[in-house]
């Protein structure tokens, strides 16, 4: 008898199916999570500081809660096909398989007011954490620029923690004390101490020593000795040695006065740059020496004599791609170039402080000292 050809299909699948759960984070989330969390908070340093500019309210918001929910199916098949005919056997095997993953986030968001806006955004930084860090590695002549209204009689232009004032205020003195102290730190002649205070309301003392000797360490000390900054008289074991606290400890010595959160962002704001259409929308300052050449890191206008190259914030029509942060406001886009090396650790310094305050905060105190790194 002779056999028809005839196909006979047959189809066995086997699947497999891994039903929905909660995994921990992979590290590539992780990763991603945490560039997207600083860089969100360096834009808010960046919007904040050119709203102040434009004498515009100010805004802050944290968050509170990061959690995520990783889901994931896997599922797989086999399928087979044969055919039998007079002379033929044929047998095909076509696997077949998917893997989907997805990835929930969930994010809440805590707008920092009352009290704790308080605070955190107006409550002065205390001299003995600002001084601490330069051990850490920070300049400390950023330090004094960014963070300390006056030390001794010397004031660091207080005029600008605020509403642009239309005069430039004048701190000769403080850029010099607090280049000479860069000198030293740079030649590792400067040790900062930070000592708990005597007594349960005490508040630390902040002790500053350095050899004497060297033309710089001999002009700091005539310098805080002219200006009420605490030397101690005579020598220690070849070393000046001066306070600089919060609180006066002997007669004729001025107490240091650190700036708040929101004086630094103000201080700041005076070297953002605006396009000519908003000339009429912002304060405007006259005085000072001459402007040096502009670039990228200079503040345009007379705050260069101020503020040096710490920081500065252009403008631009279209968002800049050489930016290290850049932020929209107003139809324009502002901007701290890639390339300023010193204005980038300044907003990076400024996102340190303002987390320190935030855990002060937290913790009810005010004295708490924090280490940070370079």
């Amino acid at each position: 008898m002779k056999w028809v050809p005839v196909a006979i299909a047959a189809v066995l699948v086997v699947t497999g199916c891994a039903s929905p759960r909660t995994v921990a984070p992979v590290a590539r989330d992780t990763m991603t999570y945490s560039t997207e969390l600083a860089r969100a908070q360096q834009e808010q340093l960046l919007l904040n500081i050119v709203r102040l500019r434009y004498n515009d309210p100010v805004s802050f918001v944290e968050v509170d809660t990061l959690s995520t929910e990783d889901s994931g199916t896997v599922s797989g098949g086999l399928a087979g096909a044969f055919g039998v005919s007079s002379g033929d056997f044929v047998d095909v095997l076509n696997p077949a398989g998917s893997v989907e993953r997805s990835a929930t986030p969930t994010v809440v968001y805590r707008n920092l007011r009352g009290g704790a806006y308080a605070e955190q955004l107006l409550q002065p930084v205390a001299p003995e954490s600002i001084f601490l860090l330069s051990q850490s590695g920070w300049s400390v002549e950023r330090l004094m620029l960014c963070c300390i209204a006056r030390i001794g009689d010397l004031d660091n232009a207080r005029a600008a923690a605020g509403p642009t004032p239309a005069i430039l205020p004048d701190n000769r003195g403080f850029r010099d004390l607090a280049a000479l102290m860069r000198e030293l730190q740079n030649s590792g002649d400067l040790l900062v101490q930070v000592l708990e205070g005597d007594g349960k309301d005490a508040k630390p003392r902040v002790v500053v020593s350095w050899h004497a000797g060297t033309p710089a360490g001999e002009a700091l000390a005539r310098m805080m000795q002219a200006h009420q900054i605490g030397l101690h008289p005579g020598l220690e074991n070849g070393f000046h040695v001066a306070d600089i606290s919060s609180v006066g400890h002997r007669a004729g010595v001025a107490p240091a006065r650190g700036r708040s959160i929101l004086g630094m962002l103000s201080a700041l704001s005076q070297t953002v740059e605006v396009p000519p259409e908003h000339d009429a929308l912002v304060g405007h300052t006259i005085g000072g020496a001459p402007q040096r050449q502009i670039s990228a890191c200079l503040p345009a206008g007379p705050w260069g004599t101020v503020m040096d190259d710490y920081f500065a914030v252009r403008w631009s029509s279209r968002k800049p791609k050489g930016a290290a942060v850049a932020v929209p406001y107003r139809g324009y886009w502002f901007q701290v170039d890639d390339t300023c090396r010193n204005a980038k650790s300044t907003l990076d310094l400024l996102g340190h402080l303002y987390a320190l305050q935030a855990g002060l905060v937290a913790k009810g105190s005010s004295n708490t000292l924090l280490l940070i790194g370079n």
